[in-house]
C-alpha cells in the first residue's frame, strides 16, 4: 500500500514539475504535423492565404524571384502561429504567403495564461493598476546615497613603470660538469 501511495506522489509530482510543458511540446507537435499534411496534400483554400512582406537588407542577392516557389515553413508574427507555403526573395522583401494557424495560437497563448497564473504575474489592467496603486503608497522607502566623484585635475598623476618580461639570461648556471654517458 506504500509503494503504491509513493509512486503516485512521485508521478503527481513529476508531472508538475515537468509535465505540463511535455504535454504542451506534444500538443504542438501534433498541430504541426496535422497543418504540414493538410498543406502537403493541397488541402487549403488558396483564397484564405495572406500575404506578409518583411523587410530586409540583402545587397548580395543579384536575382530576384519572379514568382513565388512552393516552400513550407512556420513563421511566429505578433502573437499569432503562421505556415507559410509560398515565398518569394527580393532584394529589400520577402515575401509569404501564410497560412493561420489558430489551433497552435491557441496553445501558445493557453500556455502563456497558464505560466503567468503559476507564477503569481498579475493578468489584465485591473490588477497592473491595484499593483501600481500599491507600490506608490508604501510607508517605507529606501535611503538615498550621495555620490562625489573627483574630477582628474584633483588626482595626483600616475607614474607607470615598464613591466619586466623575460629573464636576465637565457640559461641556468650548475655548479658543475655535465654527466658523462656511459658507453
Amino acid at each position: 500500500m506504500k509503494r503504491i501511495f509513493v509512486i503516485v506522489m512521485l508521478s503527481i509530482h513529476l508531472f508538475n514539475a515537468g509535465g505540463y510543458l511535455l504535454l504542451q511540446q506534444y500538443q504542438e507537435y501534433l498541430t504541426d504535423r496535422r497543418m504540414n499534411e493538410l498543406i502537403s496534400q493541397n488541402l487549403y483554400n488558396p483564397n484564405t492565404l495572406i500575404e506578409v512582406k518583411v523587410a530586409q537588407h540583402l545587397p548580395g542577392i543579384t536575382e530576384t524571384w519572379g514568382d513565388y516557389k512552393n516552400i513550407d515553413g512556420q513563421v511566429q508574427l505578433k502573437n499569432n502561429c503562421y505556415n507559410y507555403v509560398r515565398l518569394k526573395v527580393t532584394r529589400d522583401t520577402l515575401y509569404l504567403m501564410v497560412i493561420p494557424n489558430y489551433e497552435k495560437t491557441h496553445l501558445i497563448k493557453k500556455n502563456i495564461i497558464y505560466a503567468k497564473q503559476i507564477n503569481d504575474i498579475p493578468q489584465g489592467d485591473k490588477n497592473q493598476a491595484a499593483a501600481k496603486k500599491a507600490s506608490s503608497t508604501l510607508k517605507y522607502s529606501a535611503p538615498v546615497i550621495a555620490y562625489q566623484f573627483a574630477q582628474f585635475e584633483d588626482i595626483a598623476p600616475l607614474i607607470v613603470k615598464p613591466l619586466q618580461t623575460g629573464l636576465p639570461t637565457p640559461t641556468i648556471a650548475i655548479g658543475g660538469q655535465p654527466p658523462e654517458i656511459l658507453g
